[in-house]
């Protein structure tokens, strides 16, 4: 019997703030399969709200600089 393991990603949640290189990404919504996000400039910017696949997701924010609050 296989066990299921996965690499260690980062752990994704509802109100993260992620930062980048070029601004900050904040996780509005967490699903089984699909993650709510806003990519935003400035932190009081208002902007749409976009969807991606969690792995994806995760793979992104491997490649990208810190995790703040």
């Amino acid at each position: 019997m296989k066990a299921n393991r996965k690499e260690s990603s980062p752990a994704l949640a509802k109100g993260q703030l992620w930062s980048t290189a070029k601004g900050h990404i904040k996780i509005v919504e967490l699903g089984k399969m699909l993650v709510h996000y806003k990519m935003l400039k400035d932190l009081n910017q208002l902007r749409r709200t976009q969807i991606s696949r969690i792995d994806i997701m995760e793979g992104f924010l491997k490649t990208v600089s810190g995790h703040s609050n």
